[in-house]
């Protein structure tokens, strides 16, 4: 999810592991923990668009870098503190004016604190990100297949809200050695939390059920049905149904239900997609995708030999059209294939579906006709 949720999430779950010992330096420690697997976003710094889709959520996005990262910068975080506490000491200031009490320094308490914090922090982030669509390498470096629980988008404000609403009850109660309260609160931020994902996840399911209802009455046949979130709330979900030989997209609300209305396809396999997914851009989208590749059709552009987009990121029913797409160009004259590039839409237009999806997701009444 977006940077300021993960550190929220890491901050409370910080408080609850580090709270009592640490006080507010466990929010701010775990706040940082929190954000910093997206850290990977530099990895692709030098390469291209693709390199991006390989590498973010990828190895700082493991089960196992949190417990393997975590103990060392936690290890380094309590050294640092003890430092920056015996400097103080050195320059004449008296126990009352250093941060923290000395006794609670350089214990073995302390440590083990420091470690909680930056472990659970750092394993905080890949288990919320695994919660929305766009997938993540839970298991690098050993495999790099892709998990993703269709629950949350990728920004949900009511979220990020609670969170920091009790991340900052339990900072306004940090001083010193921090009260129980300060984990009792953290523990309660994190149980409301936590019911909301499930609540979201549960909506998923009820998404999907829904739309298998639909098909059935309409009498369409289908191999493959998931729920996608969609943006900035979790109510409104994308639904995609494939067969041998149509994609069917359409949309549902959860807070009032309604008959879903389809666009279809018809499910192309152009001569030129061997070639592109024989490329590496191709086995890399193609992977990035999770089995939710579509090939679209060219258009009218003579130099366009190929479309590929991302069935689970579209903005509106038309299945040819995504926020995640690719097109392979050729040349006119010779039909020779060129290098394939992400495909370009028009900033406009995707606000405008934007607007219309805010609005889809909370009817008053169902459509008619």
């Amino acid at each position: 999810m977006d940077p300021v949720t993960q550190a929220a999430l890491g901050a409370a779950v910080g408080q609850l592991v580090g709270g009592r010992v640490l006080g507010a330096r466990a929010a701010l420690a775990g706040a940082c923990a929190g954000a910093a697997p997206d850290i990977d976003v530099i990895f692709s710094a030098g390469g291209d668009w693709y390199d991006s889709l390989r590498l973010h959520r990828g190895i700082t996005h493991s089960l196992f870098f949190g417990p393997v990262i975590g103990p060392a910068l936690g290890a380094l975080a309590w050294h640092l503190e003890r430092q920056r506490f015996t400097a103080v000491r050195k320059r004449g200031f008296d126990a009352a004016a250093a941060p923290l009490p000395d006794a609670a320094f350089g214990t073995r308490q302390r440590a083990i604190a420091w470690i909680a914090v930056m472990s659970f922090g750092l394993l905080s982030h890949p288990l919320l990100d695994v919660l929305t669509s766009y997938g993540t390498q839970l298991l690098q470096p050993f495999s790099d297949a892709r998990f993703a629980i269709h629950a949350m988008p990728i920004i949900d404000p009511v979220y990020t809200l609670l969170l920091l609403l009790g991340v900052a009850l339990g900072v306004r109660r940090a001083t010193g050695h921090s009260t129980p309260r300060v984990t009792l609160i953290a523990a309660a931020t994190l149980l409301v939390t936590s019911v909301y994902l499930g609540w979201a996840a549960t909506i998923n399911a009820r998404a999907e059920a829904w739309a298998r209802a639909d098909l059935a009455a309409e009498g369409v046949d289908y191999d493959q049905l998931s729920a996608f979130p969609t943006l900035l709330q979790i109510h409104y979900r994308r639904i995609v149904a494939r067969s041998n030989d149509a994609d069917h997209v359409g949309y549902v609300s959860l807070w009032k239900p309604c008959d879903i209305r389809w666009e279809s396809a018809p499910r192309l396999r152009p001569a030129s997609a061997e070639a592109f997914l024989a490329s590496r851009e191709g086995r890399i989208f193609d992977w990035f995708t999770m089995g939710w590749l579509r090939f679209a059709p060219a258009g009218d552009d003579p130099s366009l030999a190929l479309r590929a987009v991302d069935l689970r990121y579209g903005l509106d029913t038309d299945p040819n059209r995504s926020l995640f797409s690719v097109e392979l160009h050729q040349n006119p004259q010779t039909a020779e294939l060129g290098p394939s590039r992400p495909g370009r839409g028009a900033a406009l237009e995707r606000m405008n579906l934007l607007g219309t999806l805010a609005a889809a997701a909370y009817p008053a009444t169902c459509p008619v006709g």
